[in-house]
């Protein structure tokens, strides 16, 4: 487990189908002293979820191959620590009942995009565990 100062680092596992997203996403992250590990699918996601057992998940919902709602279902499928990571939804096609449907199939929050900094920032530390920030 990644640490700093002699403290852990929380880890978020980030899944978007665009490599920019994932990129300016990361980035933001990773200067606020978290560890990011990225998945381009829902599929990569359960796998990567399955190896890592980290602090938070945050997914588009749209991916190909599986989308994150049908993602999130079987990872809260699982028994143990992985079906209760928390969840965060990221989306930019919201459509009435989305946020519903999202939530019921086990999401913890959810964000339209195009979403500010601060924003994205204030919920992954809601969810995330563990002390942040560049000084940590």
């Amino acid at each position: 487990m990644p640490t700093r100062a002699g403290r852990r680092v929380p880890t978020i596992v980030l899944a978007d189908d665009s490599i920019f997203q994932r990129m300016m996403t990361r980035a933001l992250l990773e200067a606020e002293g978290y560890q990011v590990l990225e998945a381009g699918d829902g599929r990569e996601l359960i796998e990567l979820v399955k190896l890592s057992h980290p602090d938070l998940i945050v997914m588009d919902i749209a991916m190909p191959s599986m989308d994150g709602v049908t993602a999130a279902r079987r990872i809260r499928a699982q028994s143990g620590t992985m079906a209760r990571v928390p969840i965060v939804f990221l989306t930019a096609l919201a459509a009435s009942g989305d946020r519903d449907t999202a939530l019921a199939a086990g999401g913890n929050d959810y964000l339209v995009k195009p979403i500010s900094d601060r924003e994205l920032l204030a919920v992954v530390r809601r969810y995330a565990k563990g002390p942040v920030g560049p000084d940590s």
